[in-house]
């Protein structure tokens, strides 16, 4: 089971038609199994009208502390604005060795399965350019 969180903000931009999603940071990564570095990257996607719309990723960085910071902000453009879309983000590391391997996602969305993400996404989408900030608990891939 893997206890990482990711601290992530969301800003409903309507005139403009797009989410703004902020990947601040991830902390209770898990230690390296091996004496190999380690690397850790978010994979964002936006899901509208029932498939995935758009996909970023964050640059992959080594974790310091059990912790990695990107601060790294992507923007994502609406299809439709009558069209209820979600965001999943996950959690990937990496080895030098190992392939990349997803430690668990996070789901925003009014269809989410964590209340918290539903709740956040329920701010955003009500007080459009108000960024919301909080730490999900990932849920397994």
């Amino acid at each position: 089971v893997c206890h990482s969180e990711l601290h992530l903000s969301t800003l409903f931009q309507p005139v403009s038609g797009r989410i703004q999603v902020k990947v601040l940071a991830a902390q209770n990564l898990p230690p390296s199994a091996s004496p190999l570095s380690q690397v850790f990257f978010v994979k964002a996607e936006m899901h509208q009208l029932g498939h995935v719309a758009i996909e970023k990723k964050t640059r992959a960085l080594r974790p310091s502390g059990g912790q990695c910071r990107w601060e790294e902000t992507f923007h994502f453009q609406l299809a439709s604005l009558e069209h209820a879309c979600s965001m999943s983000l996950r959690l990937y590391s990496r080895s030098s060795v190992r392939r990349k391997q997803c430690l668990g996602q996070v789901q925003l969305g009014f269809d989410s399965p964590l209340p918290e993400a539903v709740d956040q996404w329920k701010d955003t989408m009500a007080h459009p350019e108000k960024e919301v900030t909080a730490w999900h608990r990932l849920s397994p891939p």
